[in-house]
């Protein structure tokens, strides 16, 4: 991403306040920046290298100043409460080779948000390919923190799916060895839950064509079961109640795939009572109201 040289120093130098002669130094950085720049295409390139500790006499008064890893992640996740998805980009992306699996699996979050709404199919999947780099260097930094395997359980799918069927299929055990992995490393997550459910519910919806595929693919193709995806939904949702509107959903689909018409019309009913804020929210709304005509 471009250098966001200027703000980044003002932000590092600003969040100090602990004394006056922190701030007084920021022109003086500048200035030199200026100097250094000349002949490099940018004056603001200086300031980078300034802030990145390439210059000697501002080591106390700027990089004593960074922002902690814990200060970085308490603000993007503000941020990611506020879908500020862009903002977090900005805040996180001078500290990815900062070796902090929490920096840079939430900055993979944050890209796979920006891929959701891009304006072309092509720009989509570049993000989508850049989130999963991210959460891949956090599995290298980390390999025990549930939300790098939850994020690589998505992202995996994601990129993949973009290149066909039988590409997607040949992923399947890896995608819910990381869902699985997540779960046993963070037992009460709601969403891990959910995202495994998901897992075996498409498996017990696989179409002929894809099963065709899957056992070029496999040995021993993937399966999975209504009565195992609604265990994982009813799970997801006793650890955290109504925590996401096509949690709702799949649970009403599960119980009408296994022909348990109330239960399903219960859910279904829920999930259009659910508040739809986000584009998730509405398409799960949307389906709903189709599926509770049919009853």
């Amino acid at each position: 991403m471009t250098s966001r040289g200027p703000l980044t120093l003002l932000r590092v130098v600003r969040r100090g306040l602990g004394h006056r002669a922190a701030l007084r130094s920021v022109p003086r950085a500048v200035q030199q920046a200026r100097r250094l720049g000349r002949g490099h295409g940018t004056a603001w390139g200086g300031v980078a290298a300034l802030v990145g500790g390439g210059v000697a006499s501002l080591s106390v008064s700027v990089m004593a100043e960074q922002p902690s890893v814990a200060a970085l992640v308490t603000e993007a996740d503000q941020l990611y409460k506020q879908m500020k998805y862009d903002e977090i980009c900005a805040l996180l992306s001078p500290y990815q080779d900062a070796k902090s699996d929490e920096i840079l699996w939430r900055l993979g979050r944050a890209t796979y948000e920006q891929a959701k709404a891009a304006a072309s199919e092509e720009e989509r999947q570049r993000l989508f390919r850049e989130a999963l780099d991210h959460v891949e260097a956090a599995l290298a930094i980390n390999t025990e923190n549930f939300a790098v395997h939850k994020w690589l359980s998505i992202l995996i799918d994601f990129v993949y799916a973009a290149e066909g069927t039988k590409a997607r299929l040949s992923k399947a055990y890896v995608v819910k060895e990381h869902m699985i992995k997540a779960c046993q490393l963070n037992p009460s997550d709601a969403t891990s839950r959910y995202l495994l459910g998901y897992w075996f519910f498409s498996f017990a919806n696989v179409p002929w064509y894809q099963r065709k595929i899957a056992s070029v693919v496999f040995t021993t193709p993937p399966s999975g079961t209504f009565e195992e995806a609604l265990e994982n939904f009813l799970l997801a949702e006793k650890l955290e109640p109504n925590f996401y509107s096509k949690n709702l959903l799949m649970i009403g689909k599960s119980y009408l795939m296994l022909g348990k018409k109330p239960e399903a019309k219960e859910y279904l009913q829920r999930t259009l009572s659910y508040p739809a804020k986000t584009e998730d929210d509405r398409e799960a709304v949307a389906e709903a109201e189709t599926l509770i005509k049919g009853l």
